[in-house]
């Protein structure tokens, strides 16, 4: 109704008003008075051109299509609903692998203390380790079934690979002190049940295998099965996730009692500020006697471009499933080549 109003204005000036000079160009005031001060008769006035020319430009603006604008949902989306818009994106095509869990590339790891004592008997026993080694992750998914519950229940697989390697250690030929293998498979559920104004984004319920890859005495592996609830509140994140170990035989156990050390499941919570986005995990086997645990923390933050820097500071059992049973003290410094929000 606005344009037809501004329209059928302009027609009744035109019609009213002496034919004494039309402006082709109205996209401006600047243009419009320009021309018709070339075009117009003696006889009008400059405030008659200028009123000319507003309706000149006034009609012309309203012909043009509104720019584009990003919907306020979007200015309010939480970074876990940024995150999975994007993967829904890219879970279309067939050329592209969705980021699982965070990725990233730390060229200089420290290690206060490495666990030398792991490789006794082996033939590595006389090795001495680096305490400067590079660490990194390669975490990718990909959605084999969709909406299997009323549009709601995605089938997942992931695969994480998380490597350290004794690349300056040219003494013992650089080799990877240790590579973890993780193939998981779960269900997700986004849901948006709301408790005191914390939403809870997303359920997963899966099954997770981690291994080394190695055999004995080096070879390290189990089984566990896991349910996640991810809650989000404006740029804040947590993700709680409880296991329970599929029982191995004695004989077949090549880590026992591992949950002693890495406890029955971890704590995730994360916080993007800006381009910034600061991260904890914490882990804990929740005894008073012979309390294990583990902690890391991270920082990503804005290079150049897409690229982004990382540090990270771990403290406890478990960064490796080698060394699962001994304490590790690292701080590392990189990039972080996909974020987790």
């Amino acid at each position: 109704m606005k344009k037809k109003r501004i329209w059928f204005t302009l027609v009744v000036v035109l019609t009213l008003l002496p034919h004494v000079g039309i402006a082709e160009d109205c996209s401006t005031m600047t243009a419009c008075m320009a021309e018709m001060l070339e075009t117009a008769s003696d006889s009008m006035t400059v405030g008659e051109i200028k009123q000319r020319c507003r309706d000149c430009v006034t009609a012309y603006q309203a012909k043009q299509p509104l720019p584009e604008r990003e919907p306020e949902t979007l200015k309010t989306m939480s970074p876990i609903d940024t995150r999975l818009q994007e993967e829904k994106k890219t879970g279309q095509d067939w050329f592209v692998l969705t980021p699982h869990r965070a990725n990233y590339l730390l060229p200089m790891a420290y290690n206060s203390s490495p666990n030398e004592g792991v490789y006794e008997g082996t033939s590595l026993e006389d090795a001495e380790l680096d305490n400067i080694e590079i660490k990194f992750q390669l975490s990718i998914k990909y959605q084999l079934l969709e909406d299997l519950f009323k549009n709601n229940g995605d089938l997942y697989f992931g695969y994480t690979n998380l490597s350290y390697w004794q690349a300056y250690n040219s003494d013992y030929s650089s080799p990877f002190r240790d590579t973890n293998h993780e193939p998981e498979l779960w269900l997700q559920f986004d849901t948006d049940w709301e408790f005191w104004g914390i939403k809870t984004r997303l359920i997963q319920l899966g099954a997770w295998h981690q291994s080394n890859g190695r055999g004995e005495p080096l070879s390290r592996s189990w089984n566990r099965l896991y349910a996640n609830f991810i809650f989000s509140k404006g740029n804040f994140a947590l993700s709680l996730k409880p296991w329970w170990r599929i029982p191995e035989d004695d004989e077949d156990d090549d880590n026992p009692h591992i949950e002693r050390y890495l406890g029955y499941g971890e704590l995730r919570a994360a916080y993007a500020w800006r381009h910034h986005t600061f991260s904890l995990m914490f882990r804990n086997n929740l005894k008073s006697s012979g309390n294990k645990g583990a902690v890391e923390l991270g920082w990503s933050f804005p290079l150049y471009k897409k690229l982004k820097g990382y540090v990270q500071y771990f403290n406890g059992y478990g960064q490796s499933i080698l060394d699962y049973d001994d304490a590790a003290n690292t701080i590392a410094v990189g990039f972080a080549l996909s974020d987790i929000m």
